[in-house]
């Protein structure tokens, strides 16, 4: 259509052209037309320019009907035949109102902003847990040098696996060796680890061992011809005597030893007497010299109450506990390794065994170092020991009221002036 509607108006263009020269070569006295002639040029000449611009309406019209990038060229009759470079259109700016123009290109309408997709969290990095140090270097041209040992019940399980998890960065120096037994705890029955103990050590060959025992010792224990119920006054005693039975046997085996607390479940009332048990286990392993790593707080929330979904190690908020509200999923057993990672590492840092436990009712804590610098000090005689129940009496006022207690004469906190080795004072020479 707008093709035909621009022939029209060049013939009529061209129509318009052929009278005017041949009104001019009609005209006897020149080039003028003649006042007689005008009139009769004058009516066919207005036709043809009505004409034309109806074929331009025409043209318009037709043009409008067009796509965008075509419609900008409907004065290509008044160009020349060739092709002339033109610059492309300018984008005009979204939102951006220049008025209505009746030739004004059509703009295509803006693509919709696509919602954000959201992103799944990463996945946990898996590591490997291995039954013994021999599973764990063999076929390796470079074995690993230092082994990790969890003992225990079923959360010393999940916490294994959250170690390899936690220690896949350093999987090439690190393996994590896992020997545990579900039902299992300090006390004897089903199983004693005090029996299966050395046969655990000697197929991990640890380097560090951690304990994670208590949660199914909430059982009666046997007193004599009697039973002593749980979380009773006899039931605390007996309890307390056999976690420092095996404590102590697992430090003269092992070394290096690591006691891991109890986590809060979603029984409240369970809850409650886990968190009676951490108070044994950490004083006892105080008692013992060793590291207690307490979890509590990883799965409590603000008001301290049991949290099954929280953040993870990585940042993300994940599922930390199972639907039965005791078990660990994997990001909630990466969780639970981070809050004994801290401790191993320090000991993988410290070659050799543990030192001998220091209880704080050791006799003889007050006697003198040697000293740093200079000769040796004089052989005094040694100074009497404190008594365990002062001793006793004045870490517990240190622990309830914030008292620290007197200095022993001669340690590092003794400020009294002049110090107990200076020599005396002697008058200068005359």
């Amino acid at each position: 259509m707008w093709r035909k509607a621009k022939h029209a108006a060049e013939f009529a263009a061209a129509r318009i052209a052929g009278r005017r020269i041949f009104a001019r070569r009609a005209t006897p006295g020149g080039n003028r037309p003649s006042s007689g002639n005008v009139g009769a040029f004058m009516p066919g000449t207005f036709g043809l320019l009505l004409l034309a611009l109806a074929a331009m309406a025409l043209s318009v019209a037709a043009d409008a009907g067009r796509p965008a990038s075509a419609q900008a060229d409907f004065f290509s009759i008044f160009r020349p035949p060739a092709d002339v470079p033109r610059a492309p259109p300018r984008q005009q700016k979204p939102g951006h109102n220049t008025g209505w123009w009746p030739f004004q290109p059509q703009q295509d309408p803006l693509p919709q902003p696509q919602a954000p997709v959201k992103r799944a969290p990463p996945p946990e990095p898996e590591g490997v847990v291995y039954p013994s140090a021999d599973a764990a270097i063999q076929g390796k041209r470079q074995p690993q040098t230092q082994f990790v040992l969890v003992i225990g019940d079923k959360l010393a399980g999940q916490l294994a696996q959250g170690l390899a998890d936690a220690y896949v960065p350093d999987r090439a120096r690190i393996a994590v060796i896992e020997n545990t037994v579900e039902d299992s705890g300090y006390l004897p029955a089903p199983v004693d680890w005090i029996v299966r103990a050395p046969e655990a050590i000697a197929a991990g060959r640890p380097t560090v061992t951690v304990v994670a025992l208590g949660s199914d010792d909430l059982q009666p224990i046997k007193d004599g011809e009697a039973f002593a119920q749980p979380l009773t006054e006899r039931w605390m005693e007996l309890y307390s005597k056999r976690v420092d039975d095996v404590l102590a046997f697992l430090r003269e085996k092992a070394g290096r030893v690591i006691v891991v607390g109890l986590a809060p479940v979603a029984s409240s009332s369970l809850s409650d007497e886990y968190n009676r048990l951490n108070e044994v286990l950490k004083a006892r392993a105080a008692r013992a010299g060793l590291p207690f790593a307490n979890v509590w707080d990883g799965f409590v929330d603000e008001e301290g109450k049991y949290m099954a979904n929280g953040p993870a190690v990585d940042g993300q908020r994940r599922r930390l506990r199972f639907n039965d509200g005791v078990r660990f999923t994997r990001a909630g057993g990466r969780k639970l390794a981070f809050f004994v990672q801290k401790d191993i590492n320090r000991m993988l840092e410290e070659p050799g065994k543990a030192p001998p436990p220091v209880l704080p009712d050791t006799p003889g804590a007050g006697n003198r170092p040697a000293a740093l610098a200079g000769p040796p000090a004089p052989a005094k005689a040694a100074e009497a020991p404190v008594p365990a129940t002062a001793s006793a009496k004045a870490a517990a006022r240190v622990l309830k009221e914030g008292v620290a207690p007197n200095p022993v004469r001669g340690r590092t906190d003794d400020f009294s002036w002049p110090p107990p080795d200076a020599l005396p004072a002697t008058a200068p020479a005359p």
